[in-house]
Parts: C-alpha cells; sequence; structure tokens
C-alpha cells in the first residue's frame, strides 16, 4: 500500500532553503520587542529567588504579639494560650522525671512543668526538660521571641519547622543563670510553623515572655501563572512581529 506524504508550504521552503522557521519566530518576536520590555522578559525567566531560611536573631528586634493565658490556671499535657489578635496557640512538653504534665497561669505566659507534689513549698514546680509550640489551625508564624529562666540547665536546643516541615537545628545554645531570652525569624518569605526546645541537665523553671507575629498570607503565582505571564508576552511580542513585516509589504 502506497502511502500518500502530505507536504505543506511550510514544509517545501524549510528543505529548499534550509530555513528553520522557530528561530525566524524567536528572532522576529526578541528583535520587535522594545528593550525595556526584553530586559522585564529576560529578568522574569533568569531570576531566582534568594534561599527562604529561620535564622537566629536578637530579640529584641522581634516586636510581636504577646501569648497570654487569661482563663486561670490550666494544667494537663497540653494547655492553650492565645495572641492578643486571638489566634490559639497551643503547647505541650515534659517534665524532668518524663512527666507529661505542664502548667500555665494567666496574663502575660508563662509555662512551667507541674506542681512538685514532693517538696514542703507548695508553689514549687517540676523543671522543664522540654516544650514545644505551634499555632492552631495549622497557622504559621514570621518571628518570636521568648525567655528561658532559670534552673539548672547549662544549654538548650532548638529544633524549627517551616510550613512544609523542614527541620532547622540550633543546638547547645549557652545558658546563664535567670533570663536568657532568643528570638527567631523567618527570611526570604520562609514562615514557622512549630518549635521545641530541649534543656540539657536539671532542665529550667520556666518559659515567659513569648511574643510572635502571625503570617499574613500572601497570595504566590503559581506555576502556569508565570507560565501564562510569559506566553502573554511572547504573545505581544508575535503580533507586533507581524503588524512590523504587513506594514513593510505594503
Amino acid at each position: 500500500m502506497e502511502t500518500i506524504v502530505t507536504r505543506t508550504r511550510l514544509d517545501y521552503f524549510r528543505e529548499k532553503y534550509a530555513i528553520d522557521f522557530t528561530v525566524v519566530i524567536w528572532g522576529g518576536i526578541m528583535n520587535s520587542l522594545s528593550k525595556p520590555a526584553l530586559i522585564a522578559i529576560l529578568s522574569i525567566l533568569s531570576a531566582a529567588p534568594a534561599a527562604a531560611s529561620i535564622v537566629m536573631v536578637d530579640a529584641s528586634s522581634i516586636q510581636g504579639d504577646n501569648v497570654l493565658f487569661n482563663t486561670g490556671t490550666q494544667t494537663g499535657s497540653s494547655v492553650i494560650g492565645h495572641t492578643q489578635s486571638g489566634t490559639l496557640v497551643t503547647f505541650t512538653g515534659t517534665t524532668v522525671g518524663g512527666g507529661t504534665t505542664i502548667m500555665a497561669n494567666g496574663g502575660q505566659a508563662r509555662i512551667e512543668g507541674a506542681l512538685n507534689t514532693a517538696t514542703q513549698n507548695p508553689n514549687d514546680t517540676l523543671a522543664l526538660s522540654t516544650l514545644s509550640f505551634s499555632l492552631a489551625n495549622n497557622h504559621t508564624f514570621n518571628n518570636l521571641e521568648f525567655n528561658v529562666f532559670g534552673g539548672g540547665a547549662t544549654a538548650v536546643s532548638f529544633l524549627l519547622t517551616d510550613n512544609l516541615g523542614n527541620p532547622f537545628s540550633f543546638l547547645n545554645e549557652g545558658l546563664k543563670n535567670g533570663s536568657n531570652f532568643f528570638g527567631f525569624q523567618g527570611i526570604n518569605g520562609e514562615s514557622i510553623a512549630s518549635i521545641t526546645m530541649s534543656f540539657n541537665s536539671t532542665g529550667i523553671d520556666d518559659v515567659r515572655q513569648i511574643r510572635l507575629d502571625e503570617t499574613v498570607t500572601a497570595a504566590v503565582p503559581e506555576p502556569s501563572t508565570w507560565a501564562m505571564l510569559i506566553l502573554g508576552f511572547l504573545g505581544v511580542g508575535f503580533m507586533a512581529y507581524r503588524r512590523k513585516h504587513s506594514v513593510t509589504a505594503c
């Protein structure tokens, strides 16, 4: 059976004159664009976003919402606070010896271990060995600061995760007696989903003065949006190319 090959005019000219029409069209588009438009397209195609990350910063640079407890004393395996704007914050932790009960008392957030019933002082609490917190409904925050206070621990390690679950570790940060302020910040669009702090030795008395800035969700263009934008630029350039050659032909 004979095979019938259909040849178009484009095929004829391509074979006879060795013309690569893709190069011609692209060349025409690029030639027809104004210099600013060409620069804009090349910038979009070549721009690489800066690497997002979570970094440790000076705590005094953070000016976020205080995390508060205004419902009296809470004791349990988790306690719930809230930011001044109303977002709920869930805390969990462990105490030296393996307990999982922690305690928070109204006002500005101050998280400590459960009451220590083995001592004569009714206000003594168990030392914290770990503490974690995150925002409700998978919300994230841009930065936070807090004060690690008291106890016999000499170092703390931090594990922060971003909204995709990627870990960022800060190991064996030194602690001194009394107050120890720490600050963390998401940069280049990074957001923080959770933080866990682990204390060595005999733990710490409490974590207090917690402040954070909740992430404001911004619309991020999907890859398909970028593709449509680039195609739009190319379409405009192609129309300009055709118009230019139509005028020349006249």
